[in-house]
């Protein structure tokens, strides 16, 4: 894992960020609201990785979502390069998506199976810069696909004649046509063998090396998490409830239930696995409590204690 950028203004501000689902009527007939996210606030250095982890349906997706305005938050705001995406129209925001991309869990839903892959690579830019020679355009993708690691030759070629490892490297070539400063990354080697998940976090690794990029990495595979993310949030019921640098997390962990993510994170070393203990983290404990707050334990390491802020 690289170390930590210098300190400078953040590419990225989140702040008080909530989201709210319809669930239904009551029986009093008032309209029922989910809240997924709630009041999620942090901030991602320009060549940071920050890790969002926790079980699904803690509200991961959700925020990377928000973050990138294909979903509109109930609340918060969302700071790039200083200024707010909350609220922009679609024409204001259109400029800015150059400046941030997503990368999906799967990469064979995220392509469209009738688009050749140098199409779908060549889309954004044709989009954003309207019409340019083509071969100058050609010889951009090709770039791009030998930036990812892709024969320049199956420009042509359609997804299904491709790997899954390969498909998202195809995935990864189209969110980096614009030269973004942030990628957001949701779940990007879930769906991938485990031997193509170490090629595609190389990669990632190396793209931010050669251009400073940031990662908002959401994944629930902690060893990776560690391997790859400078700082690490975790969060539960749509609330963040421990962050901090990543060492810090993984080996000084005080809240409960990042200590019963971690216990079940299996170990290379087959002995240090048997004697580990597991540990159970009961959500139902927390109902009826409020949200607390966050207090710093150490340095930049932020726990979610429940009662009244002192």
């Amino acid at each position: 894992m690289n170390g930590m950028p210098p300190s400078s203004p953040p590419l990225l501000q989140v702040e008080g960020l909530c989201k709210d689902y319809p669930a239904g009527a009551s029986l009093l007939g008032a309209r029922a609201v989910l809240r997924a996210v709630d009041g999620v606030s942090f901030t991602l250095a320009r060549g940071e990785t920050l890790g969002l982890v926790g079980e699904s349906g803690s509200g991961k997706s959700t925020v990377a979502r928000c973050v990138m305005q294909l979903e509109r938050p109930t609340g918060g705001r969302v700071l790039l390069n200083g200024r707010d995406l909350v609220g922009m129209s679609q024409s204001a925001l259109r400029p800015l998506r150059k400046v941030m991309q997503i990368i999906f869990q799967d990469p064979y839903s995220s392509l469209n199976p009738r688009m050749t892959v140098g199409r779908f690579v060549a889309d954004p830019i044709m989009i954003h810069e309207g019409k340019i020679p083509r071969e100058a355009l050609m010889q951009r993708v090709r770039a791009l696909f030998a930036k990812v690691g892709l024969d320049a030759r199956h420009l042509g070629r359609y997804p299904h004649e491709f790997s899954g490892g390969q498909r998202q490297r195809v995935c990864i070539a189209r969110a980096l046509a614009m030269s973004p400063q942030l990628i957001v990354a949701d779940e990007p080697i879930t769906a991938l063998d485990v031997s193509i998940q170490a090629q595609i976090i190389n990669l990632l690794q190396q793209l931010q090396d050669e251009q400073g990029l940031a990662y908002l990495f959401i994944s629930h595979d902690l060893g990776m998490v560690r391997h790859i993310c400078h700082r690490v949030a975790v969060m539960l019921r749509g609330l963040i409830v421990e962050t901090g640098p990543a060492e810090a997390i993984f080996h000084d962990a005080r809240h409960p239930y990042t200590q019963a993510l971690l216990s079940a994170t299996l170990e290379a070393d087959p002995a240090r696995e048997r004697s580990k203990a597991r540990l159970f983290f009961d959500a139902a404990q927390l109902d009826g409590r409020a949200s607390g707050f966050m207090k710093e334990v150490t340095p930049g390491h932020f726990v979610r204690e429940y009662g009244h802020a002192r």
